[in-house]
């Protein structure tokens, strides 16, 4: 269970964002609103979120204040509401390394998106957190890569992989952001991995499964399936299957043992 603060001096903002995060079935269960950035570091006595959604223009203490305030108390995660006429307080608050931020009127998919996004990062931070404790000596994915990542467009290329994997992500999507043509980028992925597009994708995504699988028993097989990239979960089981050569329920069972022994 993970818990959200959303910050906003307009009820409607306020009371639709807590709907539509409702609806989204997330680990985000333990939900506080706030009026403004005064109530809000009241409430924060008291309740330390995992996220804090926040408005940037409201009276009394302004969102980039609160932010300033609320990592002094060691909040970490922020995604930043604001209309197109404030848009260049929202370019403060990236400078401030919130995770987000959102335009109003405020999407139901983008909002999603974020959601997963952040509900994975906690995941993976607290699995780190867990292999600290116990003493393991993993190095970071990032310092095992193979000698042919030295080329910076395939490093480039997985990179954006491993930050847009749990959403509907395209080679053409990738290529763009890569300014190169996307059969260049196919040869490139196909001659450094000996995998298609396609392949690659789905192997980041069933690897995110697998250690969610492994270390977090509170995920439905809904919510897992959501959070690394498929909308449908019988989609997810059988790619799932397809790669492990086993069920996601199965693989569990497995770990949950596993770590019983």
């Amino acid at each position: 269970m993970l818990k959200l603060m959303i910050v906003d001096d307009e009820p409607v903002i306020r009371n639709g964002l807590q709907f539509m995060v409702t609806s989204e079935n997330t680990l985000f269960t333990n939900i506080v609103v706030a009026s403004d950035g005064i109530e809000a570091m009241k409430l924060m006595e008291q309740f330390r979120p995992d996220l804090m959604i926040t408005d940037i223009q409201m009276p009394e203490m302004d969102g980039l204040e609160l932010i300033r305030e609320a990592q002094r108390m060691h909040v970490k995660r922020f995604v930043v509401l604001s209309g197109y006429d404030y848009f260049e307080y929202a370019q403060k608050a990236i400078r401030l390394q919130v995770t987000d931020y959102l335009l109003k009127p405020i999407h139901q998919k983008e909002l999603s998106l974020i959601l997963g996004r952040v509900t994975l990062e906690i995941m993976e931070e607290k699995q780190r957190e867990e292999g600290f404790a116990r003493g393991d000596d993993n190095t970071d994915e990032d310092d095992q890569r193979s000698p042919g990542d030295n080329n910076m467009n395939i490093r480039k290329f997985k990179d954006f992989l491993q930050d847009h994997f749990m959403r509907d992500v395209s080679l053409e999507e990738v290529a763009d952001h890569l300014m190169l043509h996307p059969n260049y980028v196919c040869n490139l992925l196909k001659r450094e991995t000996g995998m298609t597009f396609v392949s690659y994708l789905r192997s980041i995504r069933i690897d995110k499964a697998k250690a969610l699988l492994s270390k977090e028993s509170d995920f439905s097989m809904e919510q897992i399936a959501k959070g690394v990239g498929y909308d449908n979960p019988r989609h997810f089981y059988k790619v799932f299957k397809q790669y492990v050569g086993v069920t996601p329920g199965s693989y569990r069972e497995t770990a949950k043992r596993s770590e019983c022994e």
